[in-house]
């Protein structure tokens, strides 16, 4: 039997996130988040959570609006780095895998 969420995703990938962010820039300056929630403070690049349903460049577009003010015109493929990391319990670390265009 097969255990799934209530969104019917299978419970084994119901943890799994997948969020979005964005290198911005301006001349020589790069746009930064300072986190408060962590100590010591995280200066982050802006991004975040997917939202149920929503692709990764609305997803990027939103976050780029909610964090920044910024409403960047689409340019699909323009400029992108893709990349996924497993986080595994335990002490082993993590395992980053890249794939960047």
């Amino acid at each position: 039997m097969d255990v799934t969420d209530p969104q019917g995703a299978p419970a084994s990938f119901s943890r799994i996130k997948v969020r979005v962010g964005a290198l911005v820039f301006c001349g020589n300056d790069i746009a930064l988040i300072r986190r408060d929630r962590t100590d010591p403070v995280l200066y982050t690049p802006p991004g975040g959570n997917l939202e149920t349903g929503e692709d990764l460049v609305a997803g990027l577009r939103r976050e780029l609006s909610e964090e920044l003010g910024l409403a960047p015109p689409r340019a699909p493929g323009r400029n992108c780095c893709g990349w996924s990391t497993r986080w595994s319990p335990g002490p082993a670390p993590p395992r980053p895998r890249a794939n960047c265009t």
